[in-house]
């Protein structure tokens, strides 16, 4: 791969855990003769000499990669910031489950060492798109790395939303909200709805009801050639559409959101060499309480 010199660093907690990672950052590049430009956010944080932009667009304009400090919220904000484009983008996980961010702060300074040296691999994930029509008029394209998904804003309610793959109705969900997400997304809102969980290489769309009032009503897993077509139902209370919790709007009664594979994103960095399954059977701990329980059984 190319050799990257020049990187943005975006985080948005004024920790000093990430105080520590920015001063580390910026240590190494002074060593290594490598521009490294911060965020306007953490010019209260960054190193003293550390060489802040003025804004969004200079950081972008002017690095090669971008260093995302954070967990999986930070590195979605990162890809919206970037506009979904081909800048390639770092993921160094400052939380404690991360499964977009692909590295920790322990060796740090050893991976970006790597990517001077072009030793690293860009990785592609699949992305939504909607497009909210509203009497016939089309209001908003999103997009989205994790999700889209609907839900009500502050009355405790039951909503309804009726659904179709492509021509073919499915049926009027009734409960919290539905969520459509990527195999990505699969490990986020979705999960916490009931979704399973998805191999990232796997083109398919998830439809999850949330907290539905049928028992019966299951999550989906539906091919990507053809849409999902959702319509707000009448009587609803207030609702939001949001594509990863970040591009928000309000949705009314009538109103059509049609999500499609919107193509792929193949600008996520990857530097270790940890499989999907090794990540979920760390960040999940898969296995953990059996071994531990059943030790004995495998003493020599």
């Amino acid at each position: 791969m190319q050799a990257i010199r020049s990187f943005g660093v975006i985080s948005f907690k004024q920790t000093a855990a990430v105080a520590d990672v920015l001063e580390r950052i910026f240590t190494w590049s002074r060593k290594h003769e490598v521009h490294v430009l911060f965020h306007p956010v953490l010019k209260d944080i960054a190193p003293p000499k550390a060489d802040v932009a003025n804004d969004k667009h200079e950081l972008l304009n002017k690095s090669r990669a971008v260093l995302s400090i954070g967990g999986d919220g930070t590195f979605l904000s990162v890809i919206h910031l970037c506009k979904f484009s081909s800048i390639p983008v770092i993921g160094v996980n400052m939380g404690d489950l991360g499964f977009l961010t692909d590295i920790g702060p322990e060796r740090l300074e050893e991976h970006l060492s790597r990517l001077l040296k072009g030793e690293y691999a860009l990785t592609s994930r699949m992305v939504l798109e909607a497009r909210l029509v509203r009497d016939g008029k089309e209001l908003h394209v999103f997009h989205a790395l994790n999700d889209i998904f609907i839900n009500r804003c502050d009355k405790p309610k039951l909503i309804s939303i009726s659904a179709w793959y492509g021509d073919e109705y499915i049926t009027d969900f009734q409960g919290d909200g539905l969520i459509v997400a990527t195999p990505s997304g699969s490990t986020a809102y979705s999960l916490a709805a009931g979704g399973p969980i998805v191999e990232p290489d796997v083109d398919t769309l998830l439809l999850t009801p949330i907290c539905p009032h049928s028992l019966t009503e299951r999550p989906l897993l539906l091919p990507v050639h053809k849409n999902i077509r959702l319509k707000v139902d009448a009587g609803n209370c207030e609702l939001l559409l949001s594509a990863d919790g970040l591009d928000t709007v309000r949705v009314q009664e009538g109103d059509i959101v049609t999500v499609a594979h919107g193509g792929q994103l193949n600008n996520i960095v990857k530097l270790s060499a940890r499989t999907h399954f090794e990540l979920l059977r760390t960040k999940l701990g898969w296995g953990k309480n059996f071994k531990a329980r059943d030790a004995h059984l495998y003493d020599a």
